[in-house]
C-alpha cells in the first residue's frame, strides 16, 4: 500500500503546483470549513463537550494552571472564558469558586444561564470584546485558536484581551497541537494531502504551535508552556473527532487526488486501526502568563 501511497501522493502534489491561479479564500466545495483559517468546524453538543471537559481535568488534574485560585476563593474576581461553547468550563468554575463572577463570550451561548455568578455574551471575538481597559483578573482560552488566523489573534484578539486583563492578572491558552506523532502510512497520505490543501490558501497549521508561542512573546509575555502527549488509543473522544475531521473535508481530500469515494472511504477505515497499532499521538498545550503591573 505504500507505494501506492506514493503515487497518489505525486498527483496531487503535481494538481495543487498546477492550481496557481485559484481563489485563496475560496471554501465554497466545504461549507462544512471555517471561513477564518480553513480548518473544518467539527460540529458538538454539549454531551460532547463535557465529555470532552472531562477528559481534559483527567489529562490535566485541573481546570486551570495559573496561580489565580487564592484570588478566586477570596471573591470579586472576574473570568473571562474566551469561545466559551456551551459554558461547560464556565459552570465546573462558577460551582467551585461562588464569590467570584465567571463571563463566557462566544458566537453560539447557552439559552439560560442558571448560577447567579454566570453570565454570557454572545459575539465574534474577532469584532472587538466590549469591556473597559482592565476589566479581568483572569482570561481563559481553550480550543480556539485553530479557528483564527495568526494575523487575526496576533493584530485583533490578542491586543484586546491584554487591554481588558488587569495588571497583574493572568491569560491561559489550553490547545492542540496541529502535528500528529507516530502515523501509519494511510494515516500521513492524508495528513498529507490536508497539509497541502492549507498551503494552498495561504495557511500553515504546521507552525501553530510556534506562532503561539510567538503571540505571548510579541505581546512581552513572560510564560509558561506545559504540554501532555495524548495517545488515540487512550482518547476514544478523540479518535472519533479526529476521523470525523477527515470524513467532513472527504470532498476536499478528492480533488487533491486520483482516489475515489470507495477508495478514500478504505483508507480511513485503516486509519482508524492505525491510529492504535502506531500509537499515534498528539499534543495538548498549555500557555500561561501574567501582565505586567
Amino acid at each position: 500500500m505504500g507505494n501506492e501511497l506514493t503515487t497518489l501522493l505525486k498527483v496531487k502534489t503535481n494538481k495543487v503546483i498546477n492550481e496557481k491561479n485559484c481563489n485563496r479564500n475560496s471554501h465554497e466545495h466545504n461549507k462544512n470549513t471555517n471561513a477564518n483559517t480553513g480548518f473544518p468546524v467539527v460540529d458538538c453538543d454539549l454531551t460532547k463537550e463535557k465529555d470532552h471537559h472531562e477528559f481534559l481535568i483527567k489529562i490535566w488534574n485541573s481546570n486551570f494552571y495559573s496561580p489565580v485560585e487564592g484570588i478566586l476563593k477570596r471573591g470579586n474576581a472576574k473570568v473571562l472564558d474566551v469561545g466559551c461553547g456551551f459554558g461547560t468550563w464556565t459552570y465546573d468554575m462558577a460551582n467551585n469558586y461562588t464569590l467570584s463572577h465567571f463571563t463566557g463570550i462566544d458566537v453560539i451561548i447557552p439559552k439560560d444561564t442558571v448560577l447567579p455568578n454566570v453570565s454570557f455574551v454572545q459575539a465574534d471575538v474577532l469584532d472587538g470584546l466590549k469591556y473597559p481597559d482592565c476589566s479581568f483578573d483572569f482570561i481563559y482560552i481553550r480550543d480556539l485558536l485553530w479557528y483564527i488566523t495568526t494575523k487575526d489573534a496576533r493584530n485583533k484578539l490578542f491586543p484586546d484581551l491584554l487591554r481588558i486583563l488587569k495588571p497583574g492578572g493572568w491569560i491561559e491558552c489550553l490547545e492542540y497541537d496541529t502535528e500528529i506523532m507516530n502515523t501509519g502510512p494511510n494515516t500521513q497520505f492524508l495528513i498529507d494531502i490536508l497539509s497541502s490543501y492549507f498551503r494552498n490558501h495561504g495557511l500553515c497549521p504546521n507552525d501553530f504551535y510556534k506562532n503561539l508561542s510567538k503571540l505571548f512573546k510579541e505581546n512581552k509575555l513572560e510564560y509558561q508552556v506545559e504540554e501532555k502527549i495524548i495517545y488515540f488509543s487512550d482518547a476514544e473522544l478523540s479518535t472519533k473527532k479526529y476521523i470525523l475531521i477527515f470524513k467532513i473535508v472527504k470532498s476536499v481530500i478528492l480533488e487533491y487526488t486520483s482516489i475515489d469515494s470507495e477508495q478514500y472511504d478504505e483508507i480511513l477505515d485503516k486509519v482508524c486501526a492505525e491510529l492504535m497499532e502506531y500509537k499515534t499521538c498528539f499534543r495538548s498545550i498549555r500557555h500561561i502568563a501574567k501582565k505586567k503591573l
